[in-house]
């Protein structure tokens, strides 16, 4: 930890009055501590690599920069439950767990003094040890002894010994013994002056001394005990230790929600049930908010299970609505997936699981849509699930929200919609695709090839020409899927276009495959020529369209086309050669 000259001014700023709080910027020193909570745990979530770390990061750096306007040092005072600036609160965390005040006074740090310079070359350390802290088990180091093996040169800190802690230190005195006559006095011994009179009486001494030694016996004496009879063995003292720290951490909430769902379920109270239906629906966003979705999902579990069993008043019931209504809103589930996504809210996969599951169809709507944007495969795949469990439950939702106006929304529905066996939503999707927006159509083509329907056949079959290159594609991939024979006209019309020709080797080999699937031992013989033939001057077709032609036949598969494949095996053009005997090798 290395040393600096203190500048109470960085270069170019203006002073501040250390006297007044008012002119202090509190509010910049609260909102670091705030980006640092998050920078902390986005740490802890994402890797060092990932772009929504990096944003954490920057956003930390920017609000350590904005501290050095008017000073190069950020010196803290550390309690149990805040830290201080200049006698002003800047930090406080209720929940242990997650406070930084209490990671930093449990391992004895009691000052923590921030150096400019820290957010250019020491920050991700910092973060380091900070996380490291605070997940230490066991014998892992703690935090002083992390910080001291950094040895960083922009953090200096101040630690309590805790053997030191409490302990009042007597005042140091002159070092003098005293006069022992005044201390004999002090203790009720009398000294007799020279003479007669001052002849001490050697039996009246012996006296005295044992009428004092009377009145200072101890009633009880420490050989009247036996240590053994009371003593613990280890082995019981370390039961003892066990079960003191379990009750210590133990987590009250459960022990109270059993005792609210215990009361919940005595419906000769239906004053009692609203009362304590409302005491849930105020404590279910704090649940939210501090990532405790196991408590959210326990809250919504009991309600469900309640009013399925008919166990609640009718007031009782409609508060219960309300609260499931309220999460499956669209801006509850928008703020949720938001909070999940910035690491505001940090939770595993199964906790996850278990809240999204007690959604109802309302929510359907911002989960597409947010299923559609995310970035996160785990979000991703945990809000897919809960959106078919809601669906299977509700078809008909799924197919209004084919007219979302969102395209997010619209496109996610259709995409739920594979598997799912609604013949009906043909004729919408056949509208979506001829007239709906690019994202929609590109959702359509991925699952039309599912859903057999002559009126969707023929709005595939009329996107083939589509000015999008992707949309032509997945188009022309799902009519070979239908197997909607009446399509290989116009396929064959667009295989011997000129517009094909000019086109990339992939979409090429998706045309003529789906030409092949479609019009099979009919094809054969256009196919055959496409390879084998040669025009009127004795030119053959271009090596792209002949390889396309010789994957063609090899998707038909039969032995006419195998003979075809056969006639151009000693094909010279390497390309042509190649697709010939892929396909007679059935690749």
């Amino acid at each position: 930890m290395g040393e600096e000259l203190h500048n109470p001014l960085a270069e170019g700023a203006t002073a501040l009055d250390w006297g007044d709080p008012s002119s202090l910027p509190v509010a910049e020193v609260e909102e670091f501590f705030l980006t640092l909570a998050k920078a902390l745990r986005a740490f802890q979530l994402y890797d060092r690599n990932n772009p929504v770390y990096h944003r954490f990061l920057s956003n930390l750096r920017q609000a350590m920069g904005r501290l050095w306007r008017g000073q190069d040092r950020l010196p803290l005072l550390v309690e149990e439950d805040r830290i201080t600036w200049q006698g002003e609160e800047v930090y406080r965390n209720p929940s242990r767990a997650e406070s930084l005040s209490f990671l930093l006074f449990r391992d004895g740090v009691r000052e923590l003094t921030l150096k400019k310079g820290l957010e250019k070359e020491e920050v991700e350390g910092f973060l380091e040890v900070l996380h490291r802290a605070r997940h230490a088990r066991g014998d892992a180091d703690d935090l002083v002894t992390l910080l001291w093996d950094q040895d960083f040169r922009f953090v200096e800190y101040g630690v309590m010994d805790f053997l030191a802690e409490g302990v009042a230190v007597p005042e140091r005195g002159d070092g003098g013994l005293g006069d022992p006559r005044l201390i004999l006095e002090q203790e009720g011994v009398g000294l007799n002056q020279g003479g007669e009179e001052g002849k001490a009486d050697p039996s009246a001494d012996q006296s005295m001394v044992r009428e004092r030694t009377k009145e200072v016996e101890p009633a009880f004496r420490v050989q009247d005990f036996n240590p053994a009879l009371y003593a613990l063995d280890p082995g019981d003292r370390e039961y003892l230790d066990a079960e003191l720290r379990l009750e210590m951490e133990r987590d009250l909430r459960i022990p109270v929600l059993n005792a609210l769902f215990d009361r919940l379920e005595e419906n000769a109270r239906p004053d009692r049930q609203e009362e304590i239906t409302e005491i849930l629906r105020s404590l279910l966003p704090g649940f939210l908010s501090q990532g405790e979705l196991d408590g959210a999902s326990r809250v919504l579990e009991e309600l469900e299970s309640l009013r399925a069993r008919g166990l609640l008043s009718d007031a009782a019931r409609e508060r219960a609505d309300q609260i499931l209504d309220e999460l499956a809103s669209g801006e509850s589930v928008r703020e949720l997936v938001g909070a999940l996504e910035d690491g505001s809210v940090s939770t595993d996969a199964n906790e996850l699981a278990g809240l999204l599951r007690h959604l109802r169809a309302p929510a359907l709507a911002p989960l597409l849509a947010a299923t559609e944007e995310t970035a996160h495969p785990i979000i991703r795949r945990l809000l897919q699930d809960a959106i078919r469990k809601i669906a299977a439950s509700n078809p008909q939702g799924v197919l209004q929200l084919l007219e979302d106006p969102d395209p997010a929304v619209a496109a996610g529905a259709v995409r739920l919609l594979e598997g799912m066996g609604l013949s009906e939503a043909a004729g919408s999707l056949a509208r979506l695709l001829d007239g709906g927006p690019l994202r929609v159509q590109l959702a359509v083509v991925e699952v039309a090839g599912e859903i057999p329907s002559s009126a969707l056949a023929g709005a595939l079959e009329r996107s083939l020409t589509h000015q999008n290159r992707d949309l032509r594609v997945g188009a022309a991939r799902a009519l070979g899927r239908t197997r909607y024979a009446p399509a290989a006209e116009r396929l064959q019309e667009i295989l011997k276009g000129k517009a094909l020709r000019s086109a990339d080797v992939t979409e090429k080999v998706v045309f003529f495959e789906a030409y092949a699937r479609l019009a099979a031992e009919r094809g054969i013989p256009f196919l055959d020529r496409l390879l084998n033939g040669k025009g009127i001057l004795g030119f053959r077709e271009p090596p792209e369209i002949r390889a396309a032609a010789a994957r063609a036949l090899g998707v038909v598969g039969t032995d006419a086309a195998y003979d075809s494949l056969e006639r151009a095996r000693d094909e010279q053009d390497p390309v042509v050669r190649s697709a010939v005997n892929r396909s007679l090798r059935g690749e």
